[in-house]
């Protein structure tokens, strides 16, 4: 009995390694390619080898981390502009600050939502320009692509460029950790 529950927990364990080691080799990714008009109209496929690798590991965003508390928040940027409680989610608290907004769930971070109307933002303590193309090039390849933009995993924490494809336009960047989805 003994040994035929080390066999299954091997084979668990070797088969559970493979869905893993698939998933993360490169994938193509679909986006939108710019007319001379400057609207996105034609969908290409892009390979692994059109991005970089990044050394970001998505640990801060704006200088915050997910594990900031409110305190530390109103430390770094000041009082908020606006807090808003949401009417049917009460758990859920919004700072509002210019370009960025920051959602507490029960007191605790569960969000940053950088407009795609800022000029820049902070990732991991180094600038960027708010641009799909920018924020590619920085990245590097995305982890996968939704239905509304294209994702970037490290750990726990997610970074997802929020991106309307009938303008090609970048609407929002929102950090979070994998768990509050």
């Amino acid at each position: 009995m003994k040994n035929a529950f080390i066999a299954c927990y091997l084979a668990g364990g070797i088969i559970g390694v493979v869905p893993l080691a698939y998933m993360s080799l490169p994938h193509p990714v679909q986006e939108p390619q710019a007319t001379n008009t400057g609207a996105a109209s034609e969908w290409a496929t892009v390979s692994h080898a059109d991005y970089t690798v990044s050394d970001f590991r998505l640990q801060s965003v704006n200088g915050l981390s997910l594990y900031d508390d409110k305190i530390t928040v109103e430390r770094m940027l000041g009082e908020p502009n606006q807090i808003n409680q949401d009417e049917w989610l009460t758990e859920l608290e919004t700072y509002e600050y210019p370009n960025m907004d920051i959602v507490f769930r029960d007191g605790i971070m569960d969000e940053i939502k950088v407009s795609g109307s800022a000029s820049t933002i902070w990732i991991d303590d180094e600038e960027i320009p708010v641009s799909i193309e920018a924020l590619v090039d920085a990245l590097g390849e995305p982890d996968y692509k939704a239905e509304d933009g294209i994702v970037y995993e490290r750990r726990e924490n997610v970074l997802k460029l929020f991106i309307n494809y009938d303008t090609g336009t970048l609407e929002s960047i929102a950090y979070y950790q994998i768990s509050s989805v």
